[in-house]
């Protein structure tokens, strides 16, 4: 079982992407959030990564929300409604992330879309 998110800003550049890979074992699973390049000669890189977790995770596809900020400069992971990890694609800065069931990160974020 794997769960997936992904964001794309509206000029189509750049998409925040959430992954949550079992890999056939649950204690070998891992979550990540990406930024990547979403067009451009590099389109499909990553262009910077967060650790979440590893380990087994009961969580599901409604659990997870990725999205732009109202500027689009910051791009954010929602986890059970709280904001994990975001990338500001403005100052090139990564928050959250190396959580283990707990998201209360202090993370800078301008409102929602």
């Amino acid at each position: 079982m794997g769960v997936f998110d992904s964001a794309i800003r509206t000029r189509g550049d750049l998409a925040g992407v959430f992954e949550y890979d079992e890999a056939g074992d649950p204690q070998n699973a891992t979550a990540y959030f990406y930024l990547y390049r979403a067009q451009g000669d590099e389109s499909g890189s990553v262009v910077d990564t967060i650790h979440i977790r590893s380990g087994s995770w009961a969580i599901s596809g409604s659990d997870i929300v990725v999205r732009w900020d109202k500027d689009e400069r910051r791009v954010g992971l929602f986890i059970f409604g709280a904001l994990a990890a975001a990338f500001d694609t403005e100052a090139g800065t990564k928050h959250g992330g190396g959580y283990g069931r707990d998201f209360h990160a202090d993370i800078p974020w301008s409102g929602s879309k």
